[in-house]
Protein backbone atom coordinates (compact mmCIF):
# COMPACT_ATOMS: atom_id res chain seq x y z
CA UNK A 1 0.00 0.00 0.00
CA UNK A 2 1.43 3.66 -0.89
CA UNK A 3 2.05 5.62 1.92
CA UNK A 4 0.38 8.89 1.72
CA UNK A 5 2.17 12.24 2.41
CA UNK A 6 1.11 14.33 5.20
CA UNK A 7 -0.96 17.22 3.44
CA UNK A 8 0.55 20.30 4.24
CA UNK A 9 -1.13 23.62 5.62
CA UNK A 10 -0.60 26.96 4.20
CA UNK A 11 0.44 28.02 7.45
CA UNK A 12 3.50 25.72 7.32
CA UNK A 13 5.24 27.55 4.61
CA UNK A 14 5.64 30.69 6.51
CA UNK A 15 7.36 30.65 9.94
CA UNK A 16 5.61 31.79 12.90
CA UNK A 17 8.00 34.32 15.05
CA UNK A 18 7.51 34.51 18.51
CA UNK A 19 6.50 37.93 19.49
CA UNK A 20 8.50 39.71 22.09
CA UNK A 21 6.47 41.23 25.24
CA UNK A 22 7.77 43.67 26.85
CA UNK A 23 7.25 47.06 29.01
CA UNK A 24 8.11 48.96 25.47
CA UNK A 25 6.23 47.16 23.39
CA UNK A 26 2.96 47.39 25.39
CA UNK A 27 3.85 51.09 25.91
CA UNK A 28 3.88 51.15 21.47
CA UNK A 29 0.39 49.81 21.65
CA UNK A 30 -0.90 51.81 24.14
CA UNK A 31 0.50 54.98 21.88
CA UNK A 32 -0.58 53.19 18.54
CA UNK A 33 -4.26 52.89 20.10
CA UNK A 34 -4.09 56.65 21.64
CA UNK A 35 -3.27 57.80 17.91
CA UNK A 36 -6.22 55.76 16.66
CA UNK A 37 -8.45 57.81 18.34
CA UNK A 38 -6.60 60.79 17.74
CA UNK A 39 -7.18 59.66 14.43
CA UNK A 40 -10.87 59.12 14.25
CA UNK A 41 -11.52 62.81 16.38
CA UNK A 42 -9.18 64.63 13.52
CA UNK A 43 -11.22 62.98 10.58
CA UNK A 44 -14.45 63.84 13.04
CA UNK A 45 -13.47 67.17 13.71
CA UNK A 46 -12.37 67.75 9.19
CA UNK A 47 -15.92 66.17 7.90
CA UNK A 48 -17.41 68.74 10.67
CA UNK A 49 -15.14 71.58 9.45
CA UNK A 50 -16.24 70.53 5.33
CA UNK A 51 -19.81 70.51 6.51
CA UNK A 52 -19.59 74.09 8.20
CA UNK A 53 -17.63 75.86 5.31
CA UNK A 54 -20.12 74.72 2.84
CA UNK A 55 -23.14 75.69 4.82
CA UNK A 56 -21.28 79.28 4.89
CA UNK A 57 -20.64 78.61 1.14
CA UNK A 58 -24.32 78.39 0.58
CA UNK A 59 -24.75 81.59 3.16
CA UNK A 60 -21.71 83.14 0.64
CA UNK A 61 -24.18 82.34 -2.80
CA UNK A 62 -27.40 83.58 -1.37
CA UNK A 63 -28.08 86.91 -2.74
CA UNK A 64 -30.98 87.17 -0.85
CA UNK A 65 -28.70 88.62 2.20
CA UNK A 66 -27.08 91.30 -0.14
CA UNK A 67 -23.55 91.37 -1.79
CA UNK A 68 -21.22 90.11 -0.04
CA UNK A 69 -17.91 91.49 -1.61
CA UNK A 70 -15.69 93.55 0.49
CA UNK A 71 -16.70 92.77 3.85
CA UNK A 72 -16.62 89.89 6.40
CA UNK A 73 -18.86 87.10 6.54
CA UNK A 74 -20.41 88.83 10.31
CA UNK A 75 -20.74 91.87 8.94
CA UNK A 76 -22.91 90.67 6.43
CA UNK A 77 -25.12 88.41 8.63
CA UNK A 78 -25.07 91.65 10.81
CA UNK A 79 -26.02 93.80 7.94
CA UNK A 80 -28.98 91.41 6.79
CA UNK A 81 -30.23 91.25 10.00
CA UNK A 82 -30.34 94.95 10.29
CA UNK A 83 -32.34 95.08 6.90
CA UNK A 84 -35.05 92.32 7.88
CA UNK A 85 -33.68 89.92 5.99
CA UNK A 86 -33.47 86.93 8.32
CA UNK A 87 -30.44 85.42 7.68
CA UNK A 88 -29.60 81.60 9.00
CA UNK A 89 -28.57 81.97 12.65
CA UNK A 90 -25.89 78.63 12.87
CA UNK A 91 -24.44 80.77 10.39
CA UNK A 92 -23.81 83.86 12.99
CA UNK A 93 -23.04 80.81 15.80
CA UNK A 94 -20.44 79.21 13.16
CA UNK A 95 -18.45 82.37 12.59
CA UNK A 96 -18.48 83.24 16.14
CA UNK A 97 -17.21 79.72 17.18
CA UNK A 98 -14.38 80.06 15.14
CA UNK A 99 -13.22 83.67 14.73
CA UNK A 100 -9.87 83.12 14.73
CA UNK A 101 -10.13 80.81 11.43
CA UNK A 102 -10.20 83.20 7.94
CA UNK A 103 -11.89 80.57 6.26
CA UNK A 104 -14.69 80.84 8.58
CA UNK A 105 -14.87 85.04 8.90
CA UNK A 106 -13.97 86.05 5.02
CA UNK A 107 -16.66 85.32 2.06
CA UNK A 108 -16.00 82.63 -0.39
CA UNK A 109 -14.81 86.13 -2.81
CA UNK A 110 -12.18 87.27 -0.63
CA UNK A 111 -9.52 86.47 -3.11
CA UNK A 112 -10.73 87.94 -5.92
CA UNK A 113 -10.77 91.46 -6.79
CA UNK A 114 -14.13 92.82 -6.77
Amino acid sequence: MPRRKKQQLLTDKYPQEKKIVSKYFKTEQNDRKASGTDDVVRLTTEKQRSEDLKILKEFDLNWEYGPCAGITRLERWERAEKHDLNPPADVKDLILGHQDEDDYLHCLWKDYDL
